[in-house]
């Protein structure tokens, strides 16, 4: 199973972040339901490893966080692949993270180990975007730099199993763990 630890964003978080998928000049668009920030990628687990895994979060302990969505940006240098909301003050989430990856870790599990850039992505490119379409989404990010949303209290991490289809993951929630 492909898991991965994440937070569920709130319906008026997926609003506003629609409404400027809107506006882009090129890519397609993440569907809004399955936005969420990841925390942690697990990776391909057999069952008894998820399910240890879901042991060592069950007694989470660790207040809820407040999360800003600020700016935009992609990831792929000279050939974006992905255009994404950024987080306005990520020290919270890393605190958080890190907890999330010693319980992991406490039960034997290794996450992937991938640098930690809370973000929500927006939309994906194609292999190569046409030069119009570049210079397009740059004037986007330039005119974008500063967009802010309203922020909001994630109060859970859930546990997703993505599911890879030609159109695009498709995520199940298997647990919740909540942030008291």
């Amino acid at each position: 199973m492909r898991l991965f630890l994440a937070l569920d964003l709130p319906e008026p978080a997926r609003d506003a972040l629609e409404a400027l998928q809107a506006e882009m000049p090129a890519g397609r668009p993440v569907d809004p339901e399955t936005m969420h920030l990841t925390m942690v990628f697990l990776g391909d687990l057999d069952e008894e490893t998820a399910e240890a895994a879901h042991t060592a979060l069950e007694g989470l302990r660790h207040p809820p966080v407040e999360v800003t969505l600020r700016g935009l940006g992609t990831f792929g240098a000279r050939r974006p692949q992905v255009l994404f909301a950024g987080v306005r003050d990520a020290r919270p989430l890393a605190a958080l993270r890190a907890k999330l990856l010693a319980r992991l870790r406490a039960a034997g599990i290794a996450p992937e180990r991938r640098r930690f850039r809370p973000h929500v992505t927006l939309a994906r490119f194609p292999g190569r975007l046409p030069a119009f379409d570049l210079d397009r989404l740059r004037d986007f990010l330039e005119a974008r730099a500063d967009v802010a949303f309203a922020p909001f209290t994630a109060e859970e991490v859930l546990l997703f199993r993505s599911h890879l289809r030609p159109g695009g993951a498709e995520h199940e929630a298997l647990a919740a763990y909540p942030l008291a």
